[in-house]
Parts: C-alpha cells; sequence; structure tokens
C-alpha cells in the first residue's frame, strides 16, 4: 500500500504529464537522437542490424584501441566507441527481449527465466532452512546442559532420549546426501551456477580480450565449434624447436632419418673427444717423472709437454667457438679448456714413475737375484762363444 505522501506525488506527476502531453514526445524524441549518436560514433546508418553494429566495432577497435600499436590510437575514442556499442546491443538485446516475451515457453528467454527462477526457490528454501542444535541454541536457554538439552526425566531417561533422538538425526542426514547426490546428477540448478561462474571468469573491463571473448562466445552459441575435426582426439606431437626456422627443421630432419645429426651435436662429440685425449696425455707424461716436488730436470720436460700440446689445445678452443655459436641452447655452451688447472690436476692426482706399478708379465720375465753369473752376461753379449 502506498502512503499519502507517495499518493499525492505521484498524482502529481499524473497531472504533469497530462496536462504537457509533448512531454512524452519530447523523451522518446531525445532516446531516438542517443541512438543516432550511438549509430554515428561508429560509422553506420541508424537502421543497421546487430551484424553490422559488431562489424564496424571491431573495425574501429583494431583502429583506435590503445594497445593496436595504430597510428591513431587513442583511449578516449576507444571508449566512446565502446560505450556506444555496449549501448546498442542493450537496445537489440531489449527489443528482442520484447518481442519474444509474450510466447511463453517458447520464447528466447525462457530457459533463462527459468534457469532465474530455480536459483531463487533454491535459495528461498536455503534462508527457510533451519538447524536446531547446539551451533545455534545459546546454552542459558536450555534446560540441561548435558545431551544437548535434549530429553526430560532422570538422567538415564534422557540419555535414551537423546540416543533415539541421535539415531533419527543420522537417518536425515544420510538421506539428505543421497537426495544431493542423486540431484548432482541432473543439477539444473548448479548447471545455472557453473554457468554464471564461467561468464563471470571470461568478464574483462577493457581491450582486446574481451573483443575476442565476445566473439568466441558468439561462434560457440551459433555452433561454429560442433563437429569439429580431430574433436575429442590427443593433438599431434611435434617436436619442433620454436627458434629454428622452418627450412632448417625440415633439413635436420631429413639428415636424422638418413642417420645423421646436425652439425652442433658432431663438434660437440669431437670436443669431448679432444678433452679425453689431452687428459690421458697429461697423465702420461706425468707418469714419465718423479714424485712432487719436481727436479729441474723434470719441470724443464713437463713444461715442454705442455707446449707440444698448446697447439692442440688452441684447435681444440677454436671448434669450441664454433660450437657455442651453433648450438640451440646457452645452457650447452662450453667453457676453453683450462690447461692450467688440468696440469695441476694431472700433477696432483696422477701417478709418479715410482708410483707406477709393474705388469704381471714383466715381473715374470726378470730374472732372480743371483741367478746371473759373469759368464752368463758375457755369453749374452756374444764374447762366450
Amino acid at each position: 500500500m502506498l502512503s499519502l505522501g507517495r499518493r499525492s506525488l505521484l498524482v502529481r506527476n499524473i497531472s504533469v504529464n497530462s496536462a504537457n502531453p509533448w512531454n512524452i514526445h519530447r523523451n522518446a524524441h531525445a532516446h531516438s537522437n542517443k541512438y543516432t549518436e550511438y549509430y554515428d560514433a561508429l560509422g553506420v546508418a541508424s537502421n543497421s542490424d546487430q551484424e553490422a553494429v559488431r562489424n564496424a566495432f571491431i573495425k574501429l577497435a583494431k583502429k583506435f584501441h590503445p594497445d593496436s600499436g595504430h597510428s591513431q590510437a587513442d583511449a578516449a575514442n576507444f571508449q566512446k566507441i565502446e560505450y556506444a556499442y555496449r549501448r546498442l546491443m542493450e537496445k537489440f538485446s531489449s527489443e528482442r527481449h520484447n518481442s519474444n516475451k509474450c510466447e511463453g515457453e517458447f520464447g528466447l528467454y525462457y530457459e533463462q527465466k527459468m534457469k532465474d527462477k530455480i536459483i531463487e526457490e533454491y535459495e528461498q528454501e536455503k534462508e527457510e532452512q533451519t538447524e536446531f542444535d547446539i551451533q545455534h541454541t545459546a546454552p542459558q536457554h536450555r534446560q540441561y546442559l548435558s545431551y544437548e538439552g535434549i530429553g526430560i526425566g532422570t538422567p538415564g531417561q534422557r540419555q535414551k532420549q537423546y540416543t533415539r533422538y541421535q539415531t533419527r538425526r543420522a537417518a536425515e542426514n544420510v538421506l539428505d546426501y543421497r537426495v544431493k547426490k542423486y540431484n548432482s546428477s541432473y543439477p539444473e540448478s548448479s548447471l545455472v551456477a557453473k554457468d554464471r561462474e564461467a561468464a563471470k571468469k571470461i568478464r574483462t573491463r577493457y581491450g582486446i580480450d574481451r573483443i575476442v571473448e565476445d566473439i568466441i562466445q558468439e561462434a560457440i552459441a551459433k555452433g561454429d565449434f560442433d563437429n569439429l575435426s580431430n574433436a575429442g582426439k590427443p593433438l599431434k606431437h611435434q617436436n619442433h624447436n620454436p627458434y629454428v626456422d622452418t627450412v632448417t627443421h625440415k633439413l635436420n630432419e631429413v639428415l636424422i632419418n638418413n642417420g645423421y645429426a646436425p652439425e652442433w651435436i658432431m663438434l660437440e662429440k669431437e670436443i669431448r673427444d679432444d678433452r679425453t685425449r689431452i687428459r690421458q696425455a697429461l697423465l702420461r707424461e706425468r707418469g714419465k717423472l718423479g714424485a712432487l716436488p719436481l727436479c729441474p730436470e723434470d719441470e724443464i720436460l713437463w713444461k715442454s709437454a705442455l707446449d707440444k700440446l698448446q697447439e692442440t689445445i688452441s684447435e681444440m678452443n677454436q671448434r669450441i667457438n664454433k660450437y657455442n655459436l651453433l648450438v640451440p641452447s646457452l645452457s650447452k655452451q662450453m667453457v676453453h679448456f683450462p690447461l692450467k688447472r688440468e696440469a695441476e690436476k694431472a700433477l696432483k692426482e696422477g701417478l709418479s714413475k715410482d708410483q707406477i706399478p709393474i705388469p704381471e708379465e714383466l715381473k715374470e720375465s726378470v730374472p732372480v737375484e743371483g741367478s746371473f753369473s759373469f759368464r752368463k752376461i758375457l755369453t749374452s753379449l756374444g764374447f762366450g762363444r
């Protein structure tokens, strides 16, 4: 019921509008002028349909959007164009709604109306449900503090009554769980909630993202994504490097199929083999020297051995430079061979000539001490014949 003041205000407004019938016509004319301005802002005729308006907005958005990189990009003009586009979309939506409003269950918005109705009924039922347990009932309003205040009589009688109450409550909880589980298999209301959550996720304020999402959603609604080729199948595995052009990738693929490998892989193998050979050469030279510290003669021999390896190491370092230019990943690049560090490591960890064990074959060929005589030595030299 309206109060007396509201009734008088309503009567006054009706009398003013009836006294000046041009107000209604003026308001309608101003409303149409606004839509004309919106059409002019998008650069289309006033009788254009929704598809023409959408295409015009996409064309202008690519031109005036701040992130488009166009020379005429302007945020203010883009917001003006977007505002006009939103208002015209609301106009088309309201026109469709009004034209299909009287069609009942065959109307355009019948499904959305039913979803909204189901949500409202579900929320009302949820509000009406009240559970009277210890969480809602204050202790000072209960007669007994034990057994949740349930039952009357002696403690033994109240215990039996509380046991029956627990059994009944457990049965009700099981029934509610089964009902919810059954409803989840036909979740009309839950689907509506999921649709709303998904719609909120794809909403963005401004920018190209919103335009792209609108186009995708319209295409999904039209069914453009239905019955696509390879739908429901896994994507094809393509081991393509995005940093390599297509021609190089195809050439590498042909070489691999014919038993060849890319150049950087072959270089890597050669470099590793050279490193192994240099380390073995250092250990062999170390075996010709005595224990640390080296005597002057051994130092001269060691320096001459390093000088001989210097040329081989310089060639290997050139291959390392070439490998670093060809390798596709920075993590696979190599550093030059550290000769000084490897030489020190070989001197410290390598075996000297005194530490090298004698092979078993040589041990067996060595004569026992005292078995040689002066005559045997002369005979071996050819003087005892």
